[in-house]
């Protein structure tokens, strides 16, 4: 069976999507969930993405309003640079000067901080981390049914080791909204850090299948990495990290993941490869940027921190 479906601008009458799925009518319920949990959670992101962006003179003007204000900031969180981050900022708490209580922009505003935390845009993650955790908190007291603001709560959990509440947070996240690839993918990386590799991996493959365009999948492919990692399957762990810095090579956890892998095959010359690309791309890395996102079992943390310093990390 073939299902094509379009997207298109009801206004404009423009394209904005499309994709062709294809499948067996073996089980036509079960396929008929999987499409629509394709077709949703990639309109999510498209939408997102394919807001009109203006340039920066014109989109900090004074009239816009909270929906607008929102929506850029949404476009600049997959943007995954410090500039952009700044502007969103900007941009959210224009958005919050004229509504305090809207959700969105509060929801928004943690995920900013967040990604500048997880991201290494900063030198002390301590103030960003704690002030995603509080307004992804004050999101979810305006609007409890919000699966985005639950996903902000659940992914700023990490930082802070609140790892029961980053999992109560991502399962009410999926349940509000079984369609949210982002919810899932999060709750496939929590899993990993967790030490629950197979619970990970089924988690992550469901945020790829039904979202395989989203621009932040190299976080997907990084938590398969950790979950495969964290197994001892360290070929596909490398496999995966490898995916992963394709996609984002500033994305310093993944050449992580790679470095330690290498380090557990004992590959002590491909690991301290990996450590050389990762420090031509990433100079400023050290170690003490595995805090950022800290596994659980504290044998496992040192475990893997002994293999990045003594691949040469330092």
């Amino acid at each position: 069976m073939r299902v094509a479906a379009q997207l298109i601008d009801g206004i404009t009458g423009g394209h904005v999507w499309s994709e062709r799925y294809d499948g067996q009518l073996e089980d036509v319920f079960d396929l008929q969930d999987e499409i629509t949990r394709n077709v949703v959670a990639s309109i999510q992101t498209t939408v997102h993405l394919s807001t009109i962006q203006e340039p920066v003179e014109r989109a900090s003007r004074p009239d816009l309003t909270v929906w607008e204000l929102t929506m850029r900031s949404w476009h600049l969180l997959y943007d995954f640079t410090p500039e952009s981050y700044a502007h969103a900022k900007i941009l959210l708490e224009r958005a919050l000067a004229i509504d305090p209580e809207s959700a969105e922009a509060n929801m928004i505003l943690s995920l900013i901080n967040h990604h500048i935390a997880i991201m290494g845009f900063v030198p002390d993650v301590q103030p960003a981390t704690e002030a995603a955790y509080a307004l992804a908190r004050r999101a979810t007291q305006l609007d409890d049914r919000n699966e985005y603001a639950h996903w902000a709560l659940g992914i700023c959990c990490w930082g802070l080791l609140k790892y029961d509440e980053s999992l109560a947070a991502l399962e009410r996240a999926v349940a509000l909204n079984p369609n949210c690839s982002l919810a899932y993918g999060s709750l496939g990386t929590l899993l990993g850090i967790l030490g629950r590799s197979d619970e990970a991996i089924a988690n992550q493959e469901i945020a790829i299948r039904s979202n395989p365009l989203d621009p932040s999948i190299f976080f997907r492919f990084s938590g398969l990495a950790l979950a495969h990692y964290m197994a001892g399957r360290f070929e596909a762990a490398i496999e995966w990290a490898e995916r992963a810095i394709h996609r984002m090579p500033r994305w310093y956890f993944a050449h992580f993941v790679l470095v330690a892998s290498y380090e557990a095959l004992d590959r002590q010359e491909d690991a301290a490869n990996a450590v050389k690309s990762c420090q031509d791309i990433l100079p400023d890395t050290s170690i003490k940027d595995l805090d950022r996102v800290p596994l659980k079992d504290p044998d496992k943390q040192i475990e893997l921190r002994a293999r990045l310093i003594k691949a040469g990390f330092s």
